[in-house]
Formats: structure tokens, C-alpha cells, sequence
């Protein structure tokens, strides 16, 4: 009698599953025929049932009727389910996780592989009409669509983080560009954008982390070397930087943003009251070489001439200020500087004059250079640049 009741049993149980997938193919059926409203019942019953809970064409054919109503147009069909995409892929993933011996994965992943399309298209789109977020979306979610059938998609998640720091989404851009480390995508301009978010968030530590894992891998990227450099401007490392500019010349000597560059600092350090005479007078002669070589390597450079005609501005500035503090009596002296003052600011004429074609809105360049031919009694000069100015302030 035993025997016979446990035979029962195993009879009533195969009758159950093979019922299930009956309901399995009529969900099939009438996902082929369109029948949508009927196919999604047909569907819910199979893979809530016990016998066929882990069915992985169930799953599958799950994900497909509920893709098909996230990308149906007709309006009764688009109401069956608020969210039917989230759950096609879910879907899916039942459907990958259930099958062991990898049956549909080809299907599973073109399905997959179709929808992350149509997340990539809609971010090309969102990104062509400047919605940096949203197209930061979409890519993201065409990512996360492929990683459910273990596919790596890192040109999504390139986007992805391209988009996010191009709407300042400053936490999931770090988080895609750390996503891309991880899925062993290695590029210098990767360590460098990563390094120059956590710079600019004050966050040194990170900074120098990734710009010097890519330095690891790619020792002889200038651009690395400099990312560094910038790490150590921000932070007030004035030494260290002036180091790595002296060796980023060295190593490319025809490099006018690096020579800029050292110009900045040697500018900086001859305005530090901390340091001796010596120091400050030194470093304003290799502000000035720096920045005439930064112009010699690239004479449009509007950055090098400006600089280093408020180089020679400043000078002026503070010669004046030294002869004003002078007593009534020291006239000699007085002229003397005032003098100097004058030279510089002659020699500062024609890098203004360069960088105010360059830019000819640029109100600093002109306002300096209407001081210049006010001082140097240049006044038909003068009138031409007020004119200037108020065009530039309308």
C-alpha cells in the first residue's frame, strides 16, 4: 500500500508540472498573437506556481511578454504594469540564474542586449540635447542591463561618466570611472579625470592615489606627470610642482602650457613676502623668461602675453608704492624709481596690446592697458581703449 501511494504521489506531481507548462506555451502563444493583457495572467500563474518557479524558459518568456508591454504603443497594453521593464529584467535574470546548462542565454542576452540599445540610443539623444543627466542615465542603465548577463558594456559606462561630470554629478562620475577600473579598462585619461575630480573635491589623498596608479602603467604620459603637478598647485605644494614643471619641460621642452605654467609659480614666489629679496627678485627673472618662452612657443597665446604684461604691471605697482614711502626730501631717489617704474610698464605695452587682440573683450587686458597709456601720457591711445571698454561693458 505504501508503494502504491508514493506512486500516486509522483504521478500527481508530474501532471502538475506538465500542466504548468501548458500554461507556459499559452503564455507563449499569446505573447506571439499580441494578446498581451492575456499573456502577462497566462505567464504570472506559471512562475508562481511551485513546479515551475524556477523554470528558466518561463522566466524567459516572463521577460519577454513584460518587455514587450515597456515598449508597446498601444495604451491598454501600457497600463497592464507600472513599471514592466523593471520587471522584464528581473526576468531575466531569473531566467539566467535557472539555467544551469546555459540553454537560452543567447536568447536572454539578445533580448538584453536590444534593450541596452535602446537605453544607449536614448543617451545619445538626452546628450545631443545637452541633458548631461539624463544621457548620464540611460547609458548607466544600458550598463547595468548587459552586467545582468555578465557582459562588461565599459563604452556605456565611459559615457555614463562623461555625462555625469558634464552635469557635475561629481559622486557618480567618480563612481563610473572607478566601475571602469574595476572592469580592467585602462586608460592615462581615466587615472587623470579620476584624480582631477577628487582635486578639485579637496580630497588629496584619492587624488594622488589615481594619478599615481597611472603612473604605474603609463610612466612616460606627460599628461599624468602634470595632473600631479596641478595636485600640488591646489594644495599650496609650491616646491613639489615647481619640481615636476622643471622636469615636464625637460621632457618636452616645446610644451608652451608647461612653460606657462612655471612661469605661474616663479610669478607667485616673487609676490611671496616670506621670501628673502634674493628669492623674490630670482624668481620674478624666471617668471619672465618662462612666460616670454611660453609666447615664443606659441605667440597666440593669450594666457603668456596677458600674464606677463601684469608681470611687468605689477612691478611698476610696486616700485610706485616703494617711492611713495620715500621722505620729501629724497627727489633723486624718488625720480629714480619712478623711472623704473615707467620702463616696466613700457615693456609691459606690447604684451597687453598682443593679448587684447587676442581678446578684445577682455576687460582686465584693457582696463590695464588704459592705466599704461594714462601714466605714460599716451592719450589719443587712452580714448581708443575707453571706447573699447565701453563696448566691452554693454
Amino acid at each position: 500500500m505504501k508503494k502504491i501511494a508514493l506512486l500516486l504521489v509522483l504521478v500527481t506531481s508530474i501532471t502538475i508540472a506538465f500542466g504548468q507548462k501548458n500554461v507556459r506555451q499559452t503564455a507563449s502563444n499569446y505573447l506571439k498573437s499580441g494578446k498581451l493583457d492575456k499573456a502577462v495572467e497566462a505567464i504570472n500563474q506559471c512562475v508562481l506556481d511551485p513546479s515551475t518557479a524556477q523554470d528558466a524558459k518561463a522566466w524567459l518568456i516572463r521577460g519577454n511578454v513584460y518587455l514587450e508591454i515597456a515598449n508597446t504603443k498601444e495604451a491598454n497594453f501600457k497600463s497592464l504594469d507600472p513599471d514592466p521593464l523593471t520587471k522584464a529584467l528581473e526576468s531575466y535574470q531569473k531566467a539566467i540564474e535557472f539555467d544551469a546548462k546555459k540553454e537560452y542565454y543567447d536568447e536572454i542576452f539578445n533580448k538584453l542586449n536590444f534593450q541596452r540599445n535602446n537605453y544607449y540610443n536614448a543617451g545619445v539623444d538626452e546628450y545631443n540635447k545637452k541633458n548631461y543627466k539624463e544621457a548620464m542615465i540611460n547609458f548607466g542603465k544600458g550598463a547595468e542591463v548587459l552586467e545582468l548577463a555578465k557582459v562588461s558594456d565599459t563604452i556605456s559606462i565611459l559615457n555614463a561618466a562623461t555625462c555625469a561630470s558634464l552635469a557635475n554629478e561629481r559622486e557618480a562620475a567618480k563612481s563610473y570611472y572607478i566601475k571602469l577600473l574595476k572592469e580592467d579598462y585602462k586608460a592615462a585619461a581615466v587615472f587623470i579625470t579620476l584624480s582631477d575630480l577628487y582635486r578639485v573635491d579637496k580630497d588629496s589623498a584619492n587624488a594622488l592615489k589615481y594619478v599615481r596608479m597611472g603612473q604605474q602603467l603609463y610612466p612616460n604620459d606627460l599628461r599624468l606627470f602634470l595632473s600631479e603637478t596641478n595636485i600640488y598647485l591646489t594644495f599650496n605644494n609650491t616646491d613639489k610642482a615647481l619640481k615636476n614643471l622643471q622636469v615636464a619641460m625637460a621632457k618636452d621642452s616645446a610644451n608652451y602650457s608647461v612653460a606657462f605654467a612655471l612661469g605661474t609659480i616663479y610669478d607667485n614666489i616673487s609676490n611671496d613676502t616670506s621670501k628673502t629679496v634674493v628669492q623674490r627678485n630670482d624668481a620674478f627673472v624666471n617668471a619672465v623668461n618662462s612666460y616670454k618662452n611660453s609666447i615664443n612657443l606659441n605667440p597666440e597665446y593669450f594666457e603668456g602675453n596677458y600674464n606677463l604684461g601684469a608681470l611687468f604691471v605689477n612691478k611698476a605697482a610696486s616700485i610706485n608704492d616703494e617711492a611713495n614711502k620715500l621722505p620729501l626730501d629724497a627727489t633723486a631717489q624718488y625720480e629714480k624709481l619712478k623711472k623704473e617704474a615707467d620702463n616696466y610698464l613700457e615693456q609691459a605695452l606690447p604684451y597687453l596690446e598682443k593679448a587684447t587682440q587676442l581678446q578684445p573683450a577682455d576687460l582686465n587686458t584693457l582696463m590695464s592697458l588704459k592705466q599704461i597709456y594714462a601714466r605714460t601720457n599716451k592719450t589719443e591711445k587712452m580714448k581708443e581703449i575707453q571706447e573699447k571698454i565701453n563696448a566691452a561693458q554693454k
